[in-house]
C-alpha cells in the first residue's frame, strides 16, 4: 500500500529509536551542552568542568535505574554538533539531538519523544543556566512536565543571569519546578540532594 510506504518514510529519528534506556518510568535526564567546546574549548563556560562529576552522579542514577538520558549538544558556529566530553559519553541506546537554538524543544522532537516515553519529570543539567536551562525548563513547563534542576549541575559564565535563571524556575511555575542544592557524600562523586 502506498500510503503505508509514505507513512513508514515520513518516520521521524524518535519513531525510529524504539525503546531505549527509558523502562516504564516517568523521569527522564537531559544533559545539555556539555561537549568539549562549551567545557573545555577555547570559549569554555567558566565552571563547567566542576560541573562533571556531578553530572556523571546523575547520570550514573538514571542509568542505574534503566531511565530515559538525552544528550542535547547546540551546533557549534555551523561546523557541526560539538562532540560530548569522554567523561559523558552517551551509550549506544540513549539518545543524542542536535540543537539549532538554546531551547531543546526548538526544532527537535523533545516533546514527542518524551511523550513516548512516558515522561512526566525532567531533570535538566549542563550549560548554561540562563540560556539552554533556563529556556528548555521554561519549554518543559509550559508543556506540563515537571523539571527538576540540581543546581551543582549547572552553570554560565555570568554568575549574576545564573542566579537569575535559577529564582525564574523556582518562582515561575513553584508547584512544578525544582530547583535543587546538592552536596557531595563524602567519598563519592554522587549528588545528594535537598530542595530548597
Amino acid at each position: 500500500m502506498k500510503d503505508d510506504d509514505d507513512t513508514d518514510a515520513r518516520r521521524t529519528a524518535v519513531d525510529k529509536v524504539g525503546d531505549v534506556s527509558g523502562g516504564e518510568s516517568d523521569r527522564a535526564l537531559l544533559i545539555l551542552d556539555m561537549g568539549l567546546a562549551c567545557v573545555r574549548g577555547s570559549d569554555a563556560v567558566v565552571g563547567a568542568e566542576h560541573l562533571v562529576r556531578f553530572i556523571q552522579g546523575e547520570l550514573r542514577y538514571f542509568r542505574e535505574r534503566g531511565r530515559l538520558v538525552i544528550f542535547a549538544n547546540t551546533n557549534v558556529d555551523n561546523r557541526g554538533v560539538d562532540v560530548v566530553i569522554p567523561e559523558l559519553t552517551p551509550r549506544s541506546d540513549e539518545i543524542r539531538l542536535s540543537l539549532s537554538a538554546p531551547s531543546a524543544f526548538f526544532g527537535t522532537d523533545l516533546d514527542r519523544l518524551l511523550q513516548k516515553h512516558h515522561v512526566r519529570r525532567l531533570t535538566l543539567v549542563g550549560v548554561e543556566t540562563h540560556t539552554a536551562v533556563l529556556l528548555t525548563g521554561g519549554d518543559a513547563l509550559a508543556r506540563g512536565y515537571d523539571v527538576v534542576v540540581p543546581e551543582p549541575c549547572v552553570c554560565a559564565n555570568d554568575v549574576v543571569a545564573h542566579e537569575a535563571a535559577l529564582r525564574l524556575l523556582r518562582t515561575s511555575w513553584p508547584q512544578r519546578s525544582t530547583a535543587q542544592m546538592s552536596a557531595a557524600r563524602p567519598g563519592t562523586d554522587t549528588a545528594m540532594r535537598h530542595e530548597l
